[in-house]
């Protein structure tokens, strides 16, 4: 296909995104493209990047545009005018494209002669489609879009249609005019589903908000797109408008039953229940709202003659597309609405409150301590200290081990209750709580729980709780934890609700003496991770118990952007009575990288006012600093998992077996998986390595901020799945479907794109480091080990056989009716199982047998697949280990794990002569080495000869034991860790 295509790039305020986005043009499959980027007005460095960038345009036409700000459907207009191309692709600079984006349109816009051609807006930052597309249908695109602006449209088609500016800073303007060309120009619209568009969600994109403004403003827009185009197409534009009333009346209709509910609870609860009468009202006006808009009533009019017939005649496979379109966004709605059973609670709550002691309350504080330090940190105990003045009674209860004169320290201020470091602050609570119980807590008018995270008191504690006290609260805290989406997994409302963060919560009477406090205590469970800790309690406990009727409120309402961590200063200055340590640890602009976020830091400031306008001790903050810039001093490797156990013996031996390895050498290291990788994770780590990971928006960021604080990236792969020129030889990928073909080849592009974002590669075997070399410069050999259990259970298994006749040969390699490596050795197995009776073959995952090996039957052993911790044991009951490879380019790169695994037990391995086989097993003497022609005389030379067997067993399993092991081997791979350990080590000497 020659065809060339325009692609006109738009471009405001977006220099974080605009290299991603001409990279991803420059890159595509389909090189006749005509570029033109029109930057609108941006005031940020978009211009200077755009310049810079279309320096290494690969196209022969490449245009730049720069003018004042105008607004989209100016710039795209003006790119229009410019378009030279059969074929028109627009692009916003925040999104990218596939590299075989503009091909995939093309092959459809040719064999199906579309004019538009349209793909899905994946969200790549999610992973998961952000519209998932479908097929043309007319009534369906007029009743709301799916075709998405960087739709390849023929040039021919466009002709003078231009982008209405009466939609221009506004939105849906590309909606209308896909709408001209459809409806005016007849423009042929086919969808094409292997193209996926990498699709940005801006929090600031007016068109990529959820709700933009309001509802009503966007259905104003969508009303007035339909009624500028019923003149020309009434007919169509009618059936859509009065599908989407029918929701909308049936919205009516539940907005009114759920009306007359509410007005029936305000009559039963009669008095004292304003906020039910406020929610009535709204309700009205919310109704009223609605009834009144102008996109009901233009909706209303044009139907009204239609409206019955249409009601009584409606075909629910109209309704079907509609509903599946808005049922994820009412199950997000219905997740988030009010709870009746609270509302309904209320008075009674209030009721309630008469047994609180809001004046001179006797306070019962649980303090829970987690101490990292050799010696507990002196600011805890001041912020103790601060509290003992308040409270009657105090437990401590520390989580893990303190020094003996750390816990005489505690024990002036009350009882200290020692526990197992397990379950977080959340556990240590919930410990201290029932270690209490409820008759020690009767005695007590208020429950305080606080964690050791707090510096200070700065300031009068005291006008705190009297200032809280004024509120008549249930439960009250010092600041908000926002709303979000549920990033722990656990979290039973699906989403985070706004909650009362649980590093300093006092409770009242009128709720810790009730029974609902202590079953949810104790049917709290595990909270053994930070996602648990966080996801079944810390946001979870302000809504529950809110729903139970029960009042919160927090010392400051209002403190988005996680103030109490980022704006420390002005949280001081607002009258929090506290820092939390993790804010010192955001000492420079820079430090908010790692949380994805770019903001000032308030620390210098922060550091000024507690000196001059504070009388806590700078002695103690400066401790803090020290004990921040020691934990921020990076000496951890991060090891990032994108196998995460799918394929067990993958993330065996190149993630725990490397990690392994690492710590015997004295290395700190921590193990993530890809899907629960944070950017954060990567702050304290001096090495990252990322292993079989596609190119995904979290490794893009971690590999960026990683070398702004030069942190060193390595990639680590095992195999050549990071280029088609290699998978295309497999057999596996040569039957499948295209369709099939393009989404496995969109894997392999992914991994070596996230391969050239590092700074080097690391891998198994000297044949893949030969090809990877191709890719980096940087290549360091890493051979895969065995770990310390499995010597131990080879160790274990290792035991003397009893003695037999029977010469047992093993394949360990599952299934080998279409196993090109056992069909090369089958013509061998087959003659030796027809000359030695004596012999058997074991088969492990293999159930029904090929023809050819029938007569062999009762000479043929199967077993069923078996956990990799079985697996030496089943090993060691064979006497001869078979590990054939074909030659092949990705066969001379696979490791040397069966000889290792055979040896460890005792038993030795006849090896194709290939690839890492070939270079680490010394034939004769640590096993046999066979070309593809000498596995029978290989074999039966082993046969015949047990002797021989031994001797290469033993020898095989000496070498193994000095030379590939995990524990203090040092190969490339270590040495280049020790290089660069060594050098930071240097610099902060310096």
């Amino acid at each position: 296909m020659d065809s060339v295509v325009s692609v006109i790039v738009t471009c405001y305020n977006h220099e974080a995104y605009i290299e991603e986005c001409l990279r991803s043009i420059f890159q595509q499959t389909h090189q006749a493209i005509q570029l033109i980027v029109i930057d609108d007005g941006s005031k940020d460095k978009s211009p200077e990047l755009i310049q810079q960038l279309l320096t290494e345009s690969p196209f022969s036409t490449t245009v730049f545009i720069s003018q004042e700000n105008a607004g989209v459907c100016v710039a795209r207009n003006r790119g229009l005018d410019q378009a030279d191309g059969e074929y028109v692709l627009f692009i916003d600079s925040d999104d990218f494209l596939e590299l075989d984006y503009i091909e995939k349109l093309l092959q459809v816009a040719v064999t199906e002669a579309g004019e538009i051609v349209y793909g899905n807006l994946w969200d790549f930052q999610k992973e998961t489609y952000h519209v998932k597309s479908r097929s043309f249908d007319l009534i369906a695109f007029l009743q709301a879009n799916y075709i998405n602006n960087s739709s390849l449209v023929k040039r021919s088609v466009i002709g003078d249609v231009r982008f209405d500016l009466a939609y221009n800073r506004k939105f849906l303007e590309d909606y209308d005019f896909l709408m001209t060309l459809i409806l005016d120009k007849k423009a042929k619209a086919v969808y094409a589903p292997e193209a996926n568009l990498n699709y940005r969600i801006l929090p600031e994109s007016i068109s990529r908000k959820e709700g933009h403004t309001t509802r009503k403003v966007f259905n104003d827009v969508y009303f007035s797109i339909l009624e500028k185009h019923a003149k020309k197409h009434p007919e169509v534009i009618f059936q859509a408008i009065e599908n989407n009333t029918i929701l909308v009346e049936n919205r009516l209709a539940d907005l009114e039953a759920h009306l007359g509910q509410v007005t029936e609870y305000v009559k039963e609860l009669k008095s004292g229940n304003e906020r039910l009468s406020q929610d009535n009202e709204q309700l009205f006006q919310d109704k009223e709202a609605l009834y009144h808009s102008k996109s009901y009533r233009l909706g209303n009019l044009i139907i009204r003659p239609a409206k019955l017939a249409g009601r009584v005649l409606k075909n629910p496979r109209l309704v079907k597309p509609a509903a599946k379109k808005v049922g994820k966004k009412i199950q997000r709605l219905w997740y988030r609405k009010p709870n009746a059973k609270g509302l309904i609670l209320r008075p009674y709550r209030q009721w309630q409150q008469r047994l609180n002691n809001y004046e001179n309350p006797k306070r019962q504080l649980i303090y829970v301590i987690y101490e990292s330090q050799p010696k507990l940190q002196t600011y805890k105990l001041l912020f103790l200290e601060g509290l003992a003045a308040y409270c009657e009674d105090i437990l401590i209860v520390v989580n893990g081990t303190l020094a003996k004169d750390d816990v005489q320290s505690l024990e002036q201020f009350g009882e200290v209750l020692h526990r197992e470091n397990e379950g977080y602050d959340t556990a240590g609570f919930r410990s201290g709580i029932l270690y209490l119980g409820k008759e020690k807590l009767a005695t007590k008018d208020e429950l305080l729980l606080v964690n050791d995270t707090n510096v200070g008191p700065i300031g009068d504690l005291g006008q705190t709780f009297q200032k809280m006290a004024l509120r008549h609260l249930d439960f009250w805290g010092i600041s908000y934890g926002e709303e979000q989406e549920d990033f722990t997994g656990y979290n039973k409302y699906h989403y985070i609700p706004l909650h009362l963060q649980s590093y300093f919560l006092v409770l009242e009477k009128s709720l810790f003496s009730n029974q609902a406090f202590w079953d949810y205590w104790q049917n709290l469970g595990d909270t053994n991770s930070r996602e648990k800790a966080i996801g079944k309690h810390e946001t979870v406990f302000t809504r529950h118990f809110s729903d139970l009727g029960y009042q919160s409120g927090a010392l400051l309402d209002h403190n988005a952007d996680s103030a109490m961590y980022i704006h420390p200063l002005t949280m001081l200055q607002k009258g929090i009575p506290l820092i939390k340590f993790s804010a010192f640890t955001n000492e420079s602009n820079d430090t908010f990288l790692w949380q994805g976020l770019k903001r000032q830091t308030e620390v210098p400031a922060l550091l000024e006012y507690l000196e001059q306008k504070t009388d806590y001790p700078m002695s103690v903050i400066h401790e803090i600093q020290e004990q921040v810039r020691q934990k921020a001093f990076p000496r951890q490797i991060l090891i990032v998992d994108g196998v995460e156990n799918q394929i067990p013996q993958c993330t065996r031996y190149r993630v725990l077996n490397k990690a392994e390895q690492l710590r015997s050498l004295g290395y700190q290291v921590k193990v993530v998986n890809h899907s629960q990788l944070r950017l954060e994770d990567g702050q304290s780590a001096f090495l990252i390595v990322i292993y079989r990971c596609g190119d995904s928006p979290i490794l893009q960021e971690l590999v960026r901020v990683g070398k702004h604080f030069n942190r060193t990236v390595l990639y680590d792969i095992d195999d050549l799945v990071i280029d088609t020129k290699y998978t295309d030889q497999l057999a596996y990928t040569q039957q499948l479907s295209p369709g099939e073909k393009a989404n496995y080849d969109g894997g392999v592009h992914s991994y070596g794109r996230m391969l050239r974002l590092c700074d080097g590669v690391i891998t198994t075997t000297k044949a893949l480091a030969e090809e990877l070399s191709n890719y980096q410069t940087t290549v360091l050999l890493n051979r895969n080990l065995a770990s310390e259990e499995l010597v131990l259970l080879s160790e274990q298994a290792n035991l003397p056989k009893a003695t037999s006749q029977k010469v047992k040969i093993g394949y360990f390699s599952g299934s080998i009716t279409h196993n090109e490596n056992f069909q090369l050795i089958k013509p061998a197995l087959k003659l030796l199982l027809e000359r030695y009776p004596h012999v058997e073959l074991h088969l492990v995952g293999y159930l029904d047998l090929p023809e050819d090996l029938a007569p062999f039957k009762k000479q043929i052993v199967t077993h069923d697949y078996v956990a990799w911790n079985e697996l030496p044991g089943l090993i060691r009951e064979v006497d001869i280990n078979l590990a054939p490879l074909t030659q092949t380019i990705f066969n001379e790169a696979k490791s040397e794990i069966k000889w290792i695994e055979a040896a460890l037990v005792g038993v030795p391995t006849v090896a194709s002569k290939i690839g890492s086989f070939s270079e680490m097993i010394q034939d004769g003497l640590t096993g046999l080495l066979a070309t593809d022609t000498q596995w029978e005389a290989a074999l039966e030379s082993l046969i015949l000869d047990q002797e021989k067997r031994q001797t290469l067993a033993e020898n095989a399993l000496n070498y193994v034991k000095e030379h590939c092991e995990t524990q203090q081997h040092e190969d490339a791979f270590t040495d280049y860790v020790a290089q660069i350990y060594g050098k930071q080590e240097t610099e902060q000497d310096a």
